[in-house]
């Protein structure tokens, strides 16, 4: 979590904090995925309240830009889906904004391109090498 009391914060461009709050966020909804698992899975009817809570408080922080990025059907069909009591529903929800997290490159870590070694010369001739 973010510590606003600290003199490294205060230093910090207002960017990457959000960017922190939103990884935050979704760590804290993988968590909670996890803890519902974990009672399922040992024959417990576990809850999906705190998986909801946790879902919603990641849709608050990145709710403008999912606005912006989605078509109105599927940005309206998130808002259903997380308002949902099933655990589907919630997953799938969960599952579409960690992507859109992904696409914008926030927690993307395949990032390093791909060197075909057996094209060298085609990618000299591109390149005008």
């Amino acid at each position: 979590m973010v510590d606003f009391n600290n003199d490294v914060t205060i230093g910090m461009p207002a960017s990457d904090i959000v960017r922190v709050l939103i990884l935050q966020r979704r760590n804290d909804v993988i968590e909670a995925i996890e803890a519902h698992n974990k009672l399922h899975s040992q024959g417990v009817s576990p809850g999906n309240a705190v998986v909801r809570a946790r879902l919603t408080s990641l849709f608050l922080e990145i709710q403008a830009a999912l606005k912006r990025h989605l078509k109105g059907n599927e940005y309206a069909e998130l808002i259903k889906k997380i308002a949902s009591t099933k655990d589907e529903d919630l997953l799938d929800a969960f599952l579409l904004m960690n992507e859109w997290v992904d696409k914008i490159r926030l927690t993307r870590i395949d990032t390093r391109n791909q060197y075909d070694t057996t094209r060298t010369e085609t990618e000299n001739e591109e390149k005008r090498l």
